[in-house]
């Protein structure tokens, strides 16, 4: 029987193989950047490096990581210089790097610019295919796992901003192989169901996580969709083909949910400035209603018949009682010139004159002022003072 060995013994001897094995110091590989991970406070970098079938752990210490040349990311296809070391504490073997040279874009790189470019022809990406986010949603859609922080996020930001409104999950497979599929499902779903708006909502992950909202599949389902979509994939330094094409972009969940809805108590204090706005111009309205309505109630009582009738009576009184004083003067004025002339008339009177004495003589009606017009035997009417007579001339 064969001793017992502990797992650190075990862990130690494959550790002084491989560090015993020259052929495995100062090597390159060649690979794709995956789970990238860089501490800032450390400095150190921790990333695994893979091709179409396998995948290595590689960490790189900031004693190397600061004289790097070159921005690392995901998806990047580099050649690590350094050599294979065992992480005893873990049991795992690791590659440590240091040094990263590109050699090109990565296979999921080349793979997801190849894809923007397809759906960017198509159309999805144009500012005019984007549907505006409802501003007073009744129903809010949200594709995402129910067992995700990304959930629970959203739930607990629309219950405090917006609590009126209904919140409708429609759970979804977010990370795999059968993701994309998951997804395409809840998004119809939620568009059938007849929701406001539509929330497809991850948390953060790696590149290889994240890997199913860069799908096609997944670009066309919300390209499709006739309600309005809202993407909150990842951290807020992740951008996928979902967010493009999405109607909106949120840099994280939370920030889905506040673009998707109002907040309660700022749309309070809106309609409260709306109320008062309303009664301001209703008062003003009102107010110039009824001074309008006082000047056509003037106009209607200087233009009443009986208005005009009572003024036109009074008028006439008043002229009334000026007339008959002028009518007594124009009277009196007239009665003595009448009698002034009377007088007159009364002095040229003939009849005045035969009182003194004289005579009237006529012939046929003609009064006679010369006596050689006379003959013999012409017959006279005498008229005297008192009395008429005839007469033969002899």
């Amino acid at each position: 029987m064969s001793a017992i060995l502990s797992v650190s013994q075990i862990n130690r001897y494959i550790a002084s193989k491989i560090k015993g094995d020259m052929r495995l110091k100062s090597i390159s590989v060649k690979g794709e950047i995956s789970n990238l991970n860089q501490n800032y406070n450390s400095g150190h970098i921790y990333f695994s490096l893979k091709d179409e079938n396998s995948a290595i752990r590689c960490v790189m210490f900031s004693s190397n990581s600061r004289a790097l040349k070159c921005d690392v990311k995901d998806s990047m296809t580099v050649v690590v210089l350094g050599s294979v070391d065992v992480y005893e504490r873990g049991g795992a073997y690791q590659i440590i790097a240091v040094d990263i040279m590109p050699v090109g874009e990565g296979i999921l790189s080349r793979q997801l610019d190849e894809l923007k470019d397809k759906l960017s022809k198509k159309g999805y990406f144009k500012p005019e295919s984007k549907k505006q986010i409802p501003q007073l949603p009744k129903k809010i859609g949200v594709v995402a796992s129910l067992t995700s922080a990304a959930l629970q996020d959203i739930i607990n930001v629309i219950s405090r901003r917006f609590p009126v409104v209904k919140l409708c999950v429609f759970n979804a497979t977010v990370q795999g192989d059968a993701a994309a599929e998951s997804i395409v499902k809840a998004l119809k779903a939620a568009d059938r169901y007849g929701v406001d708006t539509i929330i497809l909502a991850r948390g953060g992950g790696s590149a290889e996580d994240l890997n199913c909202f860069n799908s096609e599949t997944v670009a066309d389902a919300i390209f499709a969709l006739n309600t309005p979509c809202i993407s909150a994939v990842g951290h807020e330094t992740d951008v996928t083909v979902c967010d493009m094409v999405a109607d909106r972009r949120a840099p994280t969940p939370s920030a889905a949910a506040e673009i998707a809805v109002p907040e309660i108590y700022a749309l309070y204090s809106v309609l409260e400035r709306y109320k008062n706005r309303i009664f301001a111009v209703c008062h003003e309205t009102i107010k110039s209603n009824e001074n309008k309505v006082s000047v056509l109630y003037d106009k209607c009582l200087l233009l009443s018949p009986k208005l005009k009738l009572e003024m036109n009576t009074q008028r006439v009184l008043e002229l009334k009682k000026r007339l008959h004083p002028l009518i007594e003067s124009k009277l009196t004025m007239r009665s003595e010139k009448l009698l002034s002339l009377c007088a007159s008339l009364e002095a040229l009177s003939p009849l005045k004159v035969l009182s003194r004495g004289y005579a009237l003589v006529e012939i046929d009606g003609s009064i006679i002022s010369d006596a050689d017009s006379l003959a013999k035997d012409d017959i006279v009417d005498i008229t005297f003072s008192k009395g008429r007579r005839q007469a033969q001339i002899i």
